[in-house]
């Protein structure tokens, strides 16, 4: 092995075994509030059901699961005409396929056209076509002879069922998709098999999270209602369906509406009415939530990133391989590959510690690796997802903006400043990544053109607040603030040994252009309530399916043992919920600070039970 391969094996010592927690929001450079007021504190996706997202449409419109019936499948009105066949060897046919048509016989009719030119056979599939609609298909095919034939099916025998589209209705089944507990991307593979149609026919805006109930539109080309309809899948719903000449695309909505549960809080009702009059008045910090940085504390995905972003991939694949202890309940092939690569460094070793129907990005590596051999590193990151790729690279991005934001706001608070940047076109909308999919979608998202920005100077400072001020994340093709600021972006860049113009890659995979994105936002139309309720699991809010069943709402228990706040908010598409209950809260987002908080819910609510108990008793004696 190598001096340079020697030198990456000493930088990743094994790691001690000890309790998994996660990453923190300080891990992520996510340290300032936008208000001082005291935190409501409590807990964050107790229960499924207690953060719900509802897409905003392009007109503006929460998107909600309200109807599952299907609409009627518009029949093609077929009007014979009067189209002569110049070959003249249709009429011998016309005969049976009349018999094939009233017996729905499977069997074929064939017209042997073998010689013929081209506009000759053209002449036959319009004369069949005028004479018998869409109650046929028909297609040119060679028989075992080689020789040309004119094969004439039932059309609802043939798999392509496009040639059957009514020509009245429009091509783009669009609908409302609910989901409970799941990704957008693992419910678009379950639709692809039971519509069978692929991955990439099945467009969406955006993407929902997986914790929680979540709704939304997506769209198929020439897919009829009762197919969507009929998917057979746990904590999947489909409806509101709707023909659209024109596709769903990412990026197709205005925002997301959220209903959140923050259960067992400990203020009184005056400081909850202060806490969001606060974040009305005074917005949140737009922060990359913990979301964009994957869940693992031992190589989180902007370590990648920035490994990849250094044009070092050997250290980027030793990051993704980097054994995990304690980050799984249960250890599998991906942990048991991980450690083998991580012993011997041979790929094909590791390779046999994986399941066949193991795709995990760690075993398309190890895969490459094997194939291509252990030097080929830039390889491993050719067969993964480009999104994925992307999302490592943004990760990276996003830690540094988050940690020159907080700066700021320590250093400068919450007002503009000369030399602060603000956006010309107002409309702008930073894309996310996350819903980056397809190849489409990453064509979409390269095509986007940067808007023009403009440096707040001494005589336009007052024109300007807080909400307009934006910050880049760094890349080849941002300009920096004409500030201190400024430079903090090229100071930390140098401490990773990086610049803008090294952010250029000649691969445009591993390039980083960068983007803008607001300082401050806002949450919109904010509506809340107190719950009163005498058991920590209570179900609280309905989902849209549950609501289109007719189930009864919740009802606050007067003198409940908890006290929790149902708060409603719209956002835009970039931004992050958790990021809005955190300047509520005032307190850590993370899955381990909140599991804690539960935890010590759950020991009070027991504490209580038991002092129930011994009132009782004392009561009978």
């Amino acid at each position: 092995m190598s001096a340079k391969s020697d030198s990456v094996q000493n930088d990743f010592r094994p790691v001690k075994k000890v309790l998994y927690e996660g990453l923190r929001e300080k891990d992520v450079g996510i340290t300032e509030y936008s208000t001082s007021v005291p935190g409501i504190s409590g807990i964050l996706k107790h229960r499924i059901s207690d953060f719900q997202v509802n897409e905003i449409n392009l007109n503006g419109d929460v998107v909600r699961l309200t109807s599952r019936t299907v609409p009627e499948k518009e029949e093609e009105v077929f009007e014979p005409q009067d189209y002569v066949d110049q070959t003249g060897l249709c009429e011998p046919h016309v005969e049976a396929i009349d018999e094939m048509i009233a017996s729905k016989s499977v069997k074929q009719v064939e017209i042997g056209v073998d010689g013929l030119t081209k506009e000759d056979r053209t002449s036959i599939h319009k004369f069949l076509s005028s004479k018998y609609g869409t109650k046929i298909s028909t297609s040119t095919n060679k028989d075992q002879q080689n020789k040309q034939t004119i094969i004439i099916k039932l059309a609802h025998l043939v798999k392509n069922d496009r040639q059957t589209w009514p020509k009245s209705q429009p091509e783009y089944l669009h609908f409302v998709l609910h989901k409970c507990n799941m990704d957008t991307t693992q419910v678009v593979s379950i639709l692809s098999k039971q519509l069978k149609v692929k991955v990439n026919m099945i467009k969406h805006a955006g993407t929902k999270d997986k914790r929680g109930n979540t709704t939304q539109t997506l769209s198929v080309r020439k897919v009829d209602a009762n197919k969507v309809a009929k998917v057979c899948a746990r904590n999947i719903w489909t409806g509101n369906y709707e023909y659209k000449d024109a596709t769903l695309k990412l990026g197709d909505l205005k925002g997301n509406r959220f209903q959140i549960v923050l259960r067992n809080i400990e203020a009184n009702n005056d400081e909850v009415a202060k806490a969001i009059y606060m974040l009305e008045n005074n917005g949140f910090i737009n922060y990359y939530g913990l979301q964009r940085f994957g869940s693992s504390i031992v190589s989180p995905t902007y370590v990648v990133g920035k490994s990849l972003a250094s044009g070092n991939f050997e250290q980027a694949v030793e990051h993704i391989l980097k054994p995990r202890p304690m980050e799984s309940a249960f250890e599998t092939d991906t942990d048991r590959a991980r450690a083998v690569w991580w012993e011997t460094r041979d790929p094909k070793n590791a390779v046999f510690q994986l399941s066949k129907k193991n795709f995990t990005i760690e075993a398309k590596i190890l895969r490459s690796l094997a194939f291509n051999g252990p030097r080929s590193y830039v390889n491993a990151f050719q067969v993964i997802p480009r999104n994925l790729v992307m999302l490592y690279l943004h990760s990276y991005q996003s830690l540094l903006w988050n940690k020159i934001v907080s700066r700021r706001i320590k250093e400068y608070g919450l007002t503009p400043i000369v030399g602060d940047l603000v956006l010309n076109d107002k409309e702008f909308v930073d894309p996310t990544i996350e819903d980056v999919e397809t190849e489409e979608d990453v064509a979409v998202l390269d095509d986007i053109k940067f808007p023009e920005v403009i440096t707040i100077t001494e005589e336009t400072l007052s024109n300007y607040g807080i909400y307009d001020v934006v910050y880049p994340l760094p890349g080849c093709d941002v300009r920096y603030p004409d500030n201190v600021i400024g430079t903090w972006f090229t100071d930390i860049l140098a401490e990773d040994n990086l610049t803008s113009e090294k952010l250029m890659k000649k691969d445009k995979l591993f390039s980083l252009r960068g983007t803008y994105r607001k300082f401050v936002s806002k949450a919109n139309d904010i509506t809340w309530s107190i719950v009163y309720h005498n058991d920590i699991n209570d179900d609280l809010l309905l989902s849209d399916y549950e609501k289109l069943e007719g189930r009864t709402p919740f009802e606050s228990v007067p003198d409940g043992a908890f006290k929790s706040l149902l708060v409603e908010f719209s956002l835009q598409p970039s931004n992050y919920a958790t990021m809005v209950v955190r300047e509520l809260t005032k307190q850590d987002t993370s899955s381990h600070s909140q599991a804690s908080l539960a935890k010590m819910s759950h020991k009070r609510e027991i504490v209580d039970e038991e002092n129930i108990i011994k009132k009782v008793k004392l009561d009978e004696s």
